[in-house]
């Protein structure tokens, strides 16, 4: 009797397998390396463009995107200048939009505040709680997969971000 309550539900997955019907899921973390350095002067905005289509754990599962379940934006941020510096990146999904972030764009993560001539290691757990405009990023993580970040200061500082990435960690089935 154990013997039977043994093979019967291996009886079932090979058939379910064999009618090609096996559900797999899992969660894979795309990792997106952002331009190092990255240096803003003087309250102006640095911008770069974001294709998550040249990452292969994307690229290789970006059909099977089920849901979005975490994200971080990490790195090293220098104040270089001896004011207080406040640092808030933005998303704009069309690339081609004209002006700045704040009429085309979602905040997304900030502000992180430095003091003069101060400098943070932004780790998962602290960028967690920069996070704000998450719905923006999953929509373009779940979509298209190229939109447009903005790294914004405020003040007259020089702001540097080194061993910068954004991390997604997507849930996917197949």
């Amino acid at each position: 009797m154990n013997g039977f309550r043994r093979v019967l539900p291996l009886l079932a997955l090979a058939a379910l397998a064999a009618a090609g019907c096996m559900l797999t899921s899992g969660q894979f973390a795309v990792t997106y390396g952002l331009p190092d350095p990255i240096t803003v002067n003087s309250s102006l905005v640095e911008t770069f463009d974001v294709d998550l289509n040249t990452v292969s754990e994307y690229n290789d599962h970006k059909d099977q995107i089920k849901r979005v379940e975490d994200m971080a934006l990490v790195g090293q941020f220098t104040n270089n200048g001896a004011s207080e510096a406040q640092i808030e990146v933005w998303l704009v999904r069309d690339p081609s939009a004209i002006g700045p972030p704040q009429q085309n764009g979602t905040r997304l993560w900030g502000p992180l505040t430095l003091a003069g001539h101060a400098s943070e290691k932004v780790d998962w757990d602290r960028s967690a709680a920069l996070f704000d405009g998450r719905q923006a990023l999953i929509d373009e993580v779940k979509g298209d997969g190229n939109f447009r970040l903005y790294i914004v200061t405020t003040g007259l500082v020089s702001v540097t971000v080194t061993k910068g990435s954004l991390i997604v960690v997507v849930g996917a089935a197949v």
